[in-house]
């Protein structure tokens, strides 16, 4: 994968959200305050399209919509399925706007945030916004943080729930 798509990808991981393997989740019966969950995402690249929506080539306005693999300790319990778009292309800065919903067992978690990094760099990582949620999560809101890992398609999530 060039620098280049490696870059897009990571930007678009959505949340590309939630966006870690050898995951745990330490939960309450029921949805609770300070519930915290961790979780894997692993990109499924046949359940992913990038739209070239902006000028021809990697530009603002371009959009990833994905369904990736959410993992709980290395094993399969969910999806991820949600959209990123870029709002700002240059040399030294790449921001995104993304939106993505977690389908897991127990009821779905939506999140919303936006990403603001050196292309250079590459991605270092995301805050952002629960917003809402389904199932156990009814009510929930809180903070989901991903760090991406190195040289891959694989996002560690820690979701905070208020």
């Amino acid at each position: 994968m060039s620098r280049t798509r490696s870059t897009r990808r990571a930007a678009f991981a959505a949340t590309a959200l939630l966006a870690g393997t050898a995951a745990v989740v330490v939960a309450a019966p029921a949805a609770s305050a300070d519930q915290t969950l961790h979780l894997t995402t692993v990109k499924v690249s046949d359940q992913s399209s990038e739209l070239d929506l902006g000028a021809p080539g990697f530009s603002t306005g371009d959009t990833e919509i994905f369904v990736d693999e959410v993992q709980r300790r290395g094993r399969a319990v969910g999806s991820a399925a949600g959209s990123c778009t870029l709002a700002l292309v240059s040399e030294t800065r790449l921001v995104g706007l993304c939106t993505t919903t977690i389908m897991l067992p127990e009821g779905t978690l939506t999140t919303q945030g936006a990403f603001d990094e050196n292309p250079q760099q590459g991605p270092q990582g995301y805050s952002w916004a629960v917003t809402g949620g389904t199932g156990r999560y009814t009510g929930t809101t809180g903070e989901a943080i991903g760090t991406f890992r190195a040289d891959s398609d694989i996002v560690d999530v820690v979701i905070r729930l208020r």
